[in-house]
């Protein structure tokens, strides 16, 4: 989950503001591995990790700098493609699997928890994956909004059903009906 130089562990984060609201990202040397969608209490986060020995906590770096601007650009509809690493050696193999499949979902394109089982060879895991899912720990880069219930509902978004359903309008490139990225209308 953190980088490691010379036995020091360094978490380099950054808070941004959006249309979609803050977002805080966190990184390793290896990569992202952290996005959190709305509001986070930022120093209770930074306190926990300043209390293990060997760390070091700071704001800004390139990874989470690119993967800032590489989400205000896909929030904006002018990236469909990221190219930030991610990092995320601290999850389990299966979710790892789960992850690869979902991001292989095309941009604008949904698919159920059944057709990611599929592709992971087992049809009977819907349920495992929908866990999977839930602890997605960089949700858009992963785009686990692309994953619909079986009936093709919307269904399970940790940041709420309102986003899921404004990154998918805004992914498929149609009129939002008059919603903002929150769920309610504009005036």
């Amino acid at each position: 989950m953190v980088g490691k130089r010379d036995s020091v562990l360094i978490v380099s984060h950054l808070s941004l503001k959006s249309r979609i609201g803050d977002i805080w990202l966190a990184a390793s040397q290896r990569g992202l591995f952290r996005v959190s969608l709305g509001p986070l209490d930022v120093d209770a986060v930074k306190s926990v990790y300043e209390k293990t020995p060997g760390i070091v906590f700071r704001t800004g770096g390139k990874q989470v700098e690119q993967a800032a601007r590489e989400l205000l650009l896909y929030l904006e509809g002018k990236l469909t493609r990221f190219s930030v690493k991610l990092d995320l050696r601290s999850s389990t193999p299966f979710s790892k699997k789960v992850w690869r499949a979902t991001s292989k979902i095309p941009d604008g394109q949904v698919r159920s928890y059944a057709w990611v089982a599929a592709k992971l060879g087992d049809p009977n895991a819907a349920r495992a994956v929908g866990g999977a899912l839930a602890r997605n720990p960089v949700p858009i880069l992963v785009p686990c909004h692309r994953v619909l219930d079986s009936h093709g509902g919307l269904a399970g978004f940790g940041a709420g059903l309102p986003l899921k359903k404004w990154l998918l309008t805004l992914e498929s490139g149609q009129p939002s009906l008059g919603l903002r990225p929150g769920g309610t209308e504009q005036s």
